[in-house]
């Protein structure tokens, strides 16, 4: 599988598009085995320097993690609830089926139902 050059990779991971013979990796990045965490990583880390921001202002460092926590906590709860819709976005915008992302679930509910039914795997 073909990867992406390391600026080809920011662009991607900024919001555009590659190229028609990376399309494998897209897939692959957006669906495959630990898609969600890497979606996770990509917003969380260009923001801690924001984040370390609060740190500066003067005061307790109560009020400081207080802070700190009042806007980590929603930034991570939208990232979470909107991951699927945007990963979804991304599949349709590189050209590749929205409901590659419903295959796994539907994957899982077959075994589960199987096992339900026959009692073994």
């Amino acid at each position: 599988m073909k990867k992406p050059t390391p600026s080809q990779f920011v662009r991607y991971a900024i919001g555009q598009t590659l190229p028609e013979d990376l399309t494998e990796w897209v897939r692959d990045d957006l669906v495959g085995p630990g898609a969600e965490r890497r979606w996770l990583l990509r917003f969380f880390i260009p923001t801690l320097p924001w984040f370390a921001f609060v740190f500066l202002f003067p005061g307790p460092i109560g009020i400081k993690i207080a802070m700190l926590a009042m806007m980590v906590v929603p930034f991570v709860v939208f990232t979470v609830a909107l991951s699927y819709v945007w990963r979804r976005f991304r599949l349709a915008a590189h050209g590749l089926d929205p409901h590659l992302l419903d295959a796994s679930k539907f994957k899982e509910r077959d075994r589960l139902a199987y096992q339900a039914r026959f009692g073994h795997m």
